[in-house]
């Protein structure tokens, strides 16, 4: 009953029927989401854990995760890290890696343009993730999978703001998917160098159609835009003039 319950509650936070900021506590868990109080409980403490709700001391309980700006960027970097590291540790032996990436495609494919925006970015995770399990590390797949349930969030924002130009998304996820049948081709072909390089260039394209859905392709680059050779000198640059990071926060602001 706990495992159904957060997986309920988080899917209403990634779609974000549950907005950023939204006060969260038992009674509107018992309420809402019909819920017995233990499950409710045990659910609360598994998404503090996972950082999709947290304890706001001033206000007096618990609220979903906020998506400010400078928290996309965070989000964005960790991203950007995860499949760098991906490209690097990809285990091209896995016996049915190649052929798992193929049948989760088919699907993706299949529901890109239904709207559905939970299951397009649950397949996406999927799709990831899948790659993450090759590389046999259990915390390497512990950091890419809690990373990419906060990206699916952030994209179903993106995805949201995109529908207002419908043909624009299309091409969005086109791409995207265009993108996976090169990366799947790259793993049968056990080619690691441009891996690497399409899985970096693959994880820019939300910071991409974020800065477009925003009308900001003119914005200072985020630090995520720091060439390979350099791939963690950014956790300690600079952000854009402007921009705080989440520790110089003190608590996020909801969109």
């Amino acid at each position: 009953m706990t495992d159904q319950a957060v997986e309920k509650i988080r899917s209403s936070i990634i779609d974000l029927t549950l907005a950023p900021g939204t006060r969260i506590d038992e009674p509107m868990l018992l309420s809402e989401f019909a819920l017995g109080r233990t499950p409710a409980r045990e659910a609360l403490n598994r998404l503090a854990a996972e950082g999709f709700v947290s304890i706001v001391q001033n206000r007096g309980g618990m609220f979903v995760r906020g998506l400010d700006f400078p928290e996309m960027i965070d989000i964005l970097v960790a991203q950007q890290v995860a499949e760098n590291l991906l490209g690097h540790l990809l285990n091209f032996s896995d016996p049915h890696l190649a052929d798992d990436l193929t049948a989760i495609q088919t699907r993706y494919r299949n529901v890109i343009d239904s709207g559905n925006y939970l299951q397009i970015t649950a397949l996406n995770e999927a799709f990831h993730l899948r790659m993450h399990q090759s590389v046999g590390n259990s915390f390497v797949y512990s950091y890419a999978r809690s990373t990419h349930r906060h990206v699916r969030r952030l994209n179903v924002y993106i995805y949201r703001l995109e529908s207002f130009t419908p043909a624009d998304q299309r091409e969005q996820f086109a791409k995207n998917a265009g993108e996976h049948d090169r990366i799947i081709d790259l793993i049968r072909r056990r080619s690691r160098e441009p891996l690497v390089t399409l899985l970096n260039h693959h994880a820019r394209t939300a910071q991409e159609r974020l800065l477009l859905v925003l009308g900001a392709a003119t914005a200072s680059p985020f630090p995520i835009d720091t060439p390979p050779a350099e791939q963690f000198g950014f956790m300690s640059g600079e952000l854009p003039t402007g921009h705080r990071t989440s520790r110089q926060r003190s608590a996020a602001a909801p969109v």
